[in-house]
Order: structure tokens, then C-alpha cells, then sequence
């Protein structure tokens, strides 16, 4: 009873700081929806995107792979190899820097942003990748309450300081971006400070080594990063194409709501990912049907969640964000189930990365991110914004349901004889 005593103990302190950091956005939202237009939120909601863009290519995902190794490193070792994921991060982000430098025209038409703005989210990528790397070290040895410091310290300061650039200068939707970025940028740089000061980012003896250990974790987890971009972000860009930046602000107003379901998910899941690892790495004494059941718990529990928010939602919406984006209201049983679906997916898919077996997780991804391009936009064309949120969900639903599969060729597990089973 201890380990899932202290399980329930980690996720509660996650939920909490997951709650704080999220609870702040959404005390912003009643405010900034009654003082940006949808267009302005339209803008925020594709930089989002570019962001999240630029982190796939800045840094190659190799943060991934220290969550990983620390299992299996001494300190000193461990350290580092965070040191050769910083010299990868260097290169990778001059690299994505001068490439976009080189296709600015193109890049600026589909994202709708001006270029020094994509720029930006080019440098922030880089330093939010230093944060992850602190935030992914904490989560692994357990420090749960640093965790939920730093985070919430940082969603605090992008809030306030969002709050200050649009009610009292009134740069609407770029004074929303400055906060933000200054924010990330700020936290990024105090990560790196912990790192050295925990002694846990030195300079690589053998720098080669290390690097290609982590860039063969991480490389191949670029399709599958992109594949969850492209299910992720696809919507938000067909919208802004098709419907338009106010549309795609309302829809963003949805998503928002959707992530309710998905502030629980994350917040279990960060928890219960390094608990899961060391109960695999105990081959002889893992609770296998014990493991299974609760899954299947939990996968109930979410859906009905997302599927209790989705139906209120045509009620509380409009007071909550006013007339402007009350159409948001009709969307969100969509977006909740398919945050509900990515909840599902977290619990499969640490399976996967136990193994080791991320190229396999790769291709399934992005099979389901490229089917969701075509999905989308038919969809969108038939149905307006309601069409992107069918696809959302159904993309969600497909990408859990093949990782599943995934999951039990690569590490099997008691799915069905943990339901029909009596022991």
C-alpha cells in the first residue's frame, strides 16, 4: 500500500500545483475575452503553435531521453549527459534560427505572425527546453513540491505581467505575447542557474558519446512530435485558413476549456509516469493486473469527466467569457473527450519508453498526424469550427488507440485477463 499511497501523494501535489498553474489562465479568461477581439486571441493561439513547432527541431527532443537515464546514471555521469543535451540544444536552435531566416516569406504567410515574432518563438523554444530539462529532473526524483514552484512561479509572472502590457498600456494581443515571452525566458535562464547549482549540468568528457546516445533517443521522436503537432495544431491552422483568426480565437477559447480534463490527466500522469518505471525495472514483483485495472479506472473516470464538463458547458460558458465567444459553447464536448482520449494515451504509452521502442511510437504518430490534415479539413469545410473538434477527438481517440496496441506488442501486459481473471 505504501508505493500507491505515495503515488496518490505525488499526484495530489502535482493536481494541486497543476491546478494553480492553470487556475491563473483561467481567471485571465473572463477578462482578456472581454477585452481582446477573437482575432487577437486568434494571434495568440497560432504563436502557441509556432511555438510548439519550433520545440520539435530545437533541442531534437533528446530532454526525453535524461528522464530515462537518470535510472540508470551516477550523478556525475548524469550530469553530464545534460550537459551534451545543452551543446545538441545550442546547435540544433542556431540551425532552426538560420533556417527560418532563410524561408521567412513562406513561414510568415502560413503562420499569419510577423517575423520577428516567429523569431522569438524560436529563441523561447530553446529556453523552455532548459526549463523542461529542470522541471523533467525534478519530476523524476520525486521533488514534486519544486516541481510545482517553479511552475506555477512561472505562470504567475507571465500572467501578471500579461495583465499589466494589455489593461494598463494597451498592446492587446502582442502585450498578451511579451508577457508570455518574457516569462519563459526569465525561467529559462534560472533553470539553467539550478542545473549547474545542483551539479547537475557539467561539460562532457566524452562528448560524442553522450550526444549520440541522446540524439538516438531523441531524433526519433521528432515524427513523433510533429505527428502530435499535426493533430495537436493542424486544427488551429486549417481554421485560421478556412474560417479565420476570429473563428480560430473562439475555437482556442474551446480548447481552453477542453484542458480541464487534460490539467488532471497531466498532473496524474506525472506522477504516475516514474512510478510505473520503477515498479517495470522490479521484473519479478510487478502487480501486473493490479497495474491493468487501475488503468481501466482510470480510463472510465476521464471520459466521464469530459463528457460531464461538455454538457454544461452551453450553460456556464457565456457567462464566463460573454457573447463574443459563447459560440466556443457548442465545441467543447469535442475538445474534453479528446483531451479525455490524450489522457488515455499517457497511460499506454509509458510503456513504450520503458522499452525504449520511440521510433515505433514515432511512426504511429505520425500515420495519425497525417491522416488528420485530410480529416480536418473536410471536416471543417462540412461543419465549420465543430468540424475541427470532431477531428480533434477522433485523432485523439485513433493516436491512443494505436499506441495502445503498440504498448502491448512491445511490453505485454494482462489487458483482458486482468477483467475475466479472478486473482
Amino acid at each position: 500500500m505504501k508505493p500507491f499511497k505515495k503515488l496518490g501523494g505525488n499526484a495530489g501535489i502535482y493536481l494541486g500545483a497543476n491546478v494553480l498553474n492553470a487556475g491563473v489562465p483561467f481567471l485571465l479568461l473572463p477578462l482578456l475575452t472581454r477585452i481582446l477581439s477573437p482575432a487577437d486571441y486568434g494571434a495568440i493561439a497560432m504563436f502557441a503553435i509556432v511555438l510548439s513547432i519550433m520545440g520539435a527541431f530545437t533541442g531534437l527532443s533528446v530532454h526525453g531521453a535524461i528522464s530515462v537515464r537518470y535510472f540508470q546514471m551516477e550523478k556525475e555521469r548524469l550530469a553530464e549527459y545534460v550537459g551534451a543535451c545543452m551543446a545538441i540544444l545550442a546547435v540544433s536552435t542556431a540551425l532552426v534560427f538560420i533556417t527560418v531566416l532563410l524561408c521567412a516569406q513562406p513561414v510568415t504567410e502560413l503562420s499569419g505572425l510577423p517575423l520577428d515574432w516567429v523569431l522569438v518563438a524560436i529563441v523561447l523554444s530553446g529556453l523552455q527546453f532548459i526549463a523542461n530539462i529542470r522541471l523533467v529532473l525534478y519530476q523524476v526524483s520525486g521533488q514534486a513540491n519544486r516541481y510545482g514552484a517553479f511552475q506555477i512561479g512561472q505562470t504567475v509572472l507571465n500572467a501578471t505581467l500579461s495583465l499589466i502590457l494589455v489593461l494598463s498600456v494597451g498592446l492587446a494581443w502582442q502585450g498578451r505575447l511579451i508577457g508570455q515571452a518574457t516569462a519563459v525566458a526569465l525561467f529559462g535562464v534560472a533553470a539553467a542557474y539550478l542545473l549547474y547549482k545542483d551539479g547537475l549540468l557539467l561539460r562532457p568528457h566524452n562528448l560524442k558519446l553522450l550526444a549520440g546516445d541522446a540524439l538516438r533517443f531523441g531524433v526519433p521522436m521528432i515524427p513523433h512530435t510533429l505527428g502530435a503537432l499535426l493533430i495537436v495544431a493542424v486544427d488551429r491552422i486549417v481554421i485560421t485558413k478556412v474560417l479565420g483568426l476570429a473563428t480560430a480565437g473562439i475555437y482556442m477559447v474551446a480548447l481552453q476549456m477542453g484542458q480541464v480534463v487534460g490539467l488532471l490527466t497531466d498532473s496524474f500522469n506525472k506522477a504516475y509516469a516514474p512510478w510505473l518505471m520503477k515498479r517495470l525495472a522490479d521484473k519479478d514483483n510487478v502487480p501486473r493486473r493490479a497495474i491493468v485495472r487501475g488503468t481501466y479506472v482510470y480510463f472510465v473516470v476521464v471520459v466521464s469527466v469530459a463528457l460531464a464538463i461538455g454538457a454544461a458547458a452551453p450553460w456556464f460558458l457565456p457567462l464566463l467569457v460573454g457573447n463574443s465567444f459563447a459560440p466556443a459553447a457548442q465545441l467543447i464536448i469535442y475538445t474534453t473527450l479528446g483531451f479525455a482520449f490524450s489522457g488515455c494515451y499517457y497511460m499506454v504509452t509509458n510503456y513504450i519508453f520503458f522499452e525504449s521502442k520511440t521510433a515505433l511510437l514515432a511512426m504511429v504518430t505520425a500515420v495519425v498526424g497525417l491522416l488528420n490534415v485530410p480529416l480536418t479539413i473536410e471536416l471543417v469545410k462540412a461543419n465549420g469550427a465543430a468540424g475541427a473538434g470532431m477531428a480533434f477527438m477522433l485523432t485523439q481517440f485513433a493516436s491512443f488507440a494505436g499506441t495502445w496496441w503498440l504498448a502491448h506488442r512491445t511490453h505485454p501486459m494482462p489487458w483482458l485477463r486482468a477483467i475475466v481473471g479472478t486473482a
